[in-house]
């Protein structure tokens, strides 16, 4: 038999549209009753019944349960998804994933043998589904879409749907994602028809795609009231996504019980209940509107630190993971331990220096070409493409959301194509306004002096 080569395997891989057999098992047997539980809403805008394939999907990705949502969103339609490259190497995976003719893209890289597979698809009649956002949601809203997503549309040259999900994250957070059932909704639309692929200029379709698929969980729920069953424990872990204290500004110092989030050095608490409100928990306490505002707020002073030191660092020691090609991995992992060595970045390079397999090993990238990580869905590491191949880092402490918002903001402020153009999120980047400004706390919850962030 055959020495199993991964790579070989993948780079050999030829697209093929999804089997309708294999799409109707999966979609009676795991995404209705699945979905069923989450209490799916399905708002069908675009008649799917009536339409047409070959066809492209583009959908926000809030959640690992997403393309459950879609496949009964485009009902009775079959879709090719596109997945991860990691995902391939993973014990559980790989078999479903060939089975469902499912799609390897290498993440936040140029990727034309993902291209040729889409083509492939759509050639022989099949529809493909993207998540142009490149990774799950990471804070309950979006990032902007992917470079070339507008090219890769005028190339493909047939209609365009978009799927916008509402819930999802909330049902299935980054740093905690057990299943919490409260309610999803996904709306399905036209977007583009071919001909308007080939006349809309590039540039011009990303900003459309960003203003379909656009959403936000927390600022949805403020007014839709939706109860989410199994947050007694969702303060759990919560420390992996936001590491900076609004009270005294120190980092890495919270830590989160059953649903209550403290600062171990002020004091500072927090309670998320069932709707996910932030609920003040002790005297004084400062306490962003909620969870998303927090996040975006640690974005901000990273910005900032970036942008105001021209001698912006981020270094710490880390394990170093990567994927071999002649077995596959652990389902309860992503990559494989192979070295350690001390990760660093500054305004220009992102660097590792240390040892891979016993021998001395770096990694050197210009923080220019480097858009963002591949973040795993608990937040403890994170990883990248390097000339192709895939290194995971592993901090000692809970530092990955941080990892993330320095590597996007460098490659911002280097003047990397990548650049945040959401109208929402604009208030990131502007300095008209304080962030101890009232909007950003709760009501009698703003900082009493300047906001640490």
């Amino acid at each position: 038999m055959a020495k199993l080569d991964i790579d070989k395997k993948l780079a050999n891989k030829k697209g093929r549209p999804m089997s309708r057999f294999m799409g109707s098992t999966l979609r009676t047997f795991l995404a209705t009753p699945n979905s069923k539980k989450m209490n799916l809403e399905v708002i069908d805008e675009a008649g799917m019944k009536n339409v047409k394939g070959p066809f492209v999907v583009l959908s926000n990705h809030t959640s690992r349960c997403d393309w459950q949502y879609v496949a009964l969103a485009v009902k009775p339609h079959m879709l090719n998804y596109v997945a991860s490259y990691i995902e391939f190497h993973r014990a559980h995976m790989h078999m479903i994933f060939d089975l469902t003719s499912v799609i390897p893209k290498k993440n936040f890289v140029a990727d034309s043998h993902c291209i040729r597979e889409i083509l492939t698809v759509i050639k022989e009649g099949g529809n493909v589904i993207l998540f142009p956002e490149g990774k799950s949601s990471i804070s309950g809203t979006n990032q902007p879409v992917a470079l070339g997503t507008g090219k890769l549309l005028k190339h493909l040259n047939v209609p365009v749907y978009t799927t916008t999900i509402t819930g999802g994250y909330l049902s299935n957070t980054q740093w905690n994602i057990a299943d919490r059932p409260g309610k999803v909704i996904i709306k399905i639309k036209r977007l583009f028809t071919a001909e308007e692929t080939q006349t809309v200029p590039p540039e011009e379709m990303e900003r459309l795609v960003n203003e379909a698929i656009y959403n936000d969980d927390f600022a949805w729920n403020e007014k839709a009231r939706v109860k989410y069953k199994g947050t007694e424990h969702i303060a759990e872990k919560l420390e992996e996504h936001l590491y900076i204290c609004p009270k005294c500004g120190r980092e890495f110092t919270q830590h989160g019980k059953d649903n209550v989030f403290t600062c171990s050095e002020c004091g500072n608490s927090v309670k998320i209940n069932e709707y996910y409100d932030l609920i003040p928990n002790s005297e004084g306490a400062v306490v962003p509107k909620n969870l998303r505002v927090w996040f975006e707020l640690q974005r901000r002073r990273v910005f900032r630190e970036v942008r105001d030191n021209e001698d912006y660092c981020l270094e710490e020691p880390v394990i170093l993971g990567d994927l071999p090609s002649d077995h596959y991995v652990d389902k309860t992992v992503t990559s494989e331990h192979c070295g350690e060595g001390t990760l660093k970045i500054t305004r220009d390079e992102f660097s590792f220096k240390g040892t891979k397999r016993g021998e001395p090993f770096e990694i050197h990238a210009k923080t220019q070409n480097m858009t963002s990580v591949v973040f795993e869905t608990d937040s403890h590491c994170f990883g990248a493409f390097f000339d192709g191949v895939y290194y995971e880092f592993e901090p000692k402490r809970p530092s990955g959301t941080k990892w993330l918002l320095s590597v996007e903001e460098c490659h911002r402020r280097a003047g990397g194509k990548w650049q945040n153009t959401l109208p929402q999120q604009q208030w990131i980047y502007e300095d008209d306004k304080p962030t101890d400004a009232a909007e950003y706390y709760l009501p009698g919850c703003a900082p009493l002096e300047k906001s640490v962030f």
